[in-house]
């Protein structure tokens, strides 16, 4: 009796100990079920649009469910199919109330316009987590360039279930504080004045300098709206206005009465009024918007264009391998494999399978020791930093900087990088490899990387950095017969550098060479002969392929400053978003305006700020959107 009243209570322990094990494994299995972190409520970009290449704010409505503070460092984290993790964490430091909830916004970088997989992570070893997915949208190949564009109504989180129309609502104070992280939002709409802090006023004012379109409606009482402080250049009477780049446009209608077609129709017509003002009339062909459709000819535009970018400038330091000598070593390794294996082991009269392992283990140790002497890195190779550069002049001395980068590193370590500026953002742009290091965005923001010795590490980054505004101005143009740019003078001030490496204006579709003038002691650029179509840089697309990356021009022996040279095509058309042939058989730019394009040495206050100790090298292209001052006289023959 006893003996089977202490078997069932080894069973019960038993029993008892398993049931404490599956609970052990549900909770490192679902940990998220323990923990207090919820996401209840995730938000990508500025709506649906496609964002390929940029980084977008992902609002993130966290909650804490517990009566204990959450006060810890999150990551965000982009998955492969295979759920493991790859490229950087995003992190963050977040603190959470009991039983409160909180927007955190990160700003990750989309590769592509599919379903894309994310993680946050918290806790120890960031073991916890909540999967994030994006669905993407689907790429219509027939849509016009306004079927894609990203137009949102700001709103308050009070006004959010009211109905926009056939426009999608954001809310405002979701608005991203640093205009780095504005690059997916094309339009906005406005029917009240935003409660902002400093920093989003100065950041929507950002935005719209570079080339935004704000579209602003009357209050409910019917009346313009009032702006104060850094937005009070919005309060123009006029019916359309330019604040730098950016188009204002006002409507009388509520944002009910509101459609599409009427958005489109106007900023065309601001556009017209634009044209008639520099007595350039514009063609109904040339203005209309042309259907982005994939030719055929398009097939190598997938991909991404700035891990195209980031793949040319980390080929720029590459080993200097005694290839000959690692050649011959391959061929007589083989040979003494075999038949050089078969002839030892038949000339042994005993123990000859011993022998014949013993030789073979003496051939691979020797031949293995010979290939890491000659194969090693450290042919003369140095640290060094290779940069690009696209810079926006913004108001105030500032400017929006892009910047791609590979540090390349003889010593292994981890390293840190940062600028000098505002609303830094990080990316390493990839999809494929796990990087060991983090990533802080926003204030003093900054890239932990750790880099093997004799390799290297690519990114990018957007910021807002200072630099001293050039103040550049149109002092005479004349247009010609089919819009030919016949003339035109351009007044610079002293900073302007000296010596850029290209200097080029494009009106139309038509690239114009500058050169340099000296008149009454002042410096002026004006038209040289020379002239480029645009449609003659199609070639360079070409070279964009997966194909020409492989055996394109970085497999020839070129210097560092040949490939900079080749670099300055690629990024003009980078910066027109110009990525496929039948995109720059259809450009048209806006011929009230010139874009200037000087390529020249990145300047010492954009470089980086990093542990790295090198040399730090690169290009940087400097764009400037310039108006084309009214001229009563000037006609178009």
């Amino acid at each position: 009796m006893n003996f089977l009243s202490n078997k069932t209570n080894s069973a019960a322990r038993n029993y008892r100990q398993l049931i404490m094990v599956c609970c052990a494994g549900m909770v490192l299995l679902f940990p998220t079920c323990v923990f207090a972190l919820d996401i209840e409520e995730v938000i990508w970009g500025f709506g649906t649009q496609q964002a390929k290449g940029k980084c977008v704010p992902l609002s993130l409505l966290l909650s804490n469910n517990t009566p204990e503070g959450f006060d810890e460092l999150i990551q965000l984290n982009r998955l492969q199919f295979s759920g493991s993790k790859v490229g950087a964490p995003l992190c963050r430091k977040v603190y959470l109330a009991p039983y409160s909830s909180q927007w955190v916004q990160f700003y990750p970088y989309l590769i592509d316009e599919g379903r894309e997989e994310w993680s946050l992570n918290w806790g120890p070893r960031f073991i916890y987590s909540r999967k994030i997915a994006r669905n993407g949208s689907v790429s219509d190949n027939n849509q016009t360039e306004e079927d894609s564009l990203a137009r949102i109504i700001l709103t308050s989180t009070t006004s959010l279930s009211q109905s926009g129309g056939p426009f999608k609502r954001y809310p405002e104070e979701l608005f991203p504080p640093a205009v780095t992280a504005t690059d997916s939002l094309d339009e906005v709409i406005l029917d009240h004045v935003p409660r902002w802090d400093a920093a989003r006023k100065v950041s929507f004012m950002d935005w719209l300098f570079k080339g935004g379109t704000l579209h602003l409606l009357p209050d409910s009482s019917g009346t313009n709206l009032d702006f104060t402080t850094s937005m009070s250049e919005l309060n123009t009477p006029q019916d359309h206005f330019r604040v730098g780049s950016g188009l204002v446009i006002r409507h009388p209608e509520t944002i009910h009465k509101l459609t599409k077609n009427q958005l489109v129709a106007r900023v065309l017509a601001a556009h017209s009024d634009e044209f008639s003002a520099i007595a350039a009339t514009a063609s109904s062909t040339e203005n209309k918007k042309q259907p982005t459709a994939q030719s055929e000819n398009d097939s190598y535009s997938f991909g991404d264009a700035n891990a195209a970018l980031l793949n040319i400038i980390s080929e720029m330091t590459r080993p200097d391998h005694n290839w000959t000598i690692i050649y011959v070593m391959s061929v007589l390794y083989i040979f003494i494999i075999f038949p050089g294996c078969y002839l030892f082991n038949k000339r042994q009269k005993s123990y000859h399978y011993r022998n014949s392992l013993l030789f073979l283990l003496i051939t691979v140790v020797v031949f293995s020791t010979v290939f890491w002497r000659i194969g090693k890195r450290g042919y003369g190779e140095t640290t060094a930093i290779n940069s690009l550069i696209i810079a926006h002049p913004l108001k105030d001395d500032q400017c929006d900087v892009t910047c791609w980068n590979n540090a390349f590193v003889t010593d292994g370590a981890e390293y840190q990088f940062s600028s000098s500026g505002d609303g830094i953002i990080f990316t390493t742009a990839q999809e494929a490899e796990k990087v060991k290091g983090a990533i802080f965005n926003g204030v003093e923001g900054r890239f932990y990387s750790d880099i093997p010795p004799f390799s290297s590490r690519s990114f990018m980054y957007r910021i807002k950095a200072p630099f001293k505004n050039q103040n550049i101005k149109v002092l005479e143009y004349k247009i010609g017969a089919n819009s030919i740019l016949e003339s035109l003078k351009l007044e610079i001030n002293p900073a302007f550098p000296q010596n850029p490496l290209n200097l080029h204006v494009l009106y139309g579709r038509t690239l114009y060479h500058l050169q340099q003038t000296q008149e009454n002691n002042r410096t002026s650029w004006t038209l040289h002969k020379a002239r480029t179509p645009l449609s003659a840089w199609q070639s360079t697309m070409e070279s964009d392929s997966n194909f020409a990356r492989r055996s394109g021009y970085l497999e020839e022996e070129k210097e560092i400053r040949v490939i900079y040279d080749l670099l300055y095509r690629r990024l003009v058309l980078k910066e027109l978003n110009l990525l496929r042939p039948s995109q720059l058989s259809n450009y048209q730019s806006n011929k009230a305006r010139v874009k200037l394009f000087l390529y020249s040495d990145i300047p010492e206050e954009l470089k980086l700020k990093t542990n790295v100790h090198g040399d730090q090298q690169g290009r940087a292209l400097f764009v400037y959107d310039l108006p084309l001052p009214e001229q009563k006289n000037a006609t178009e023959k």
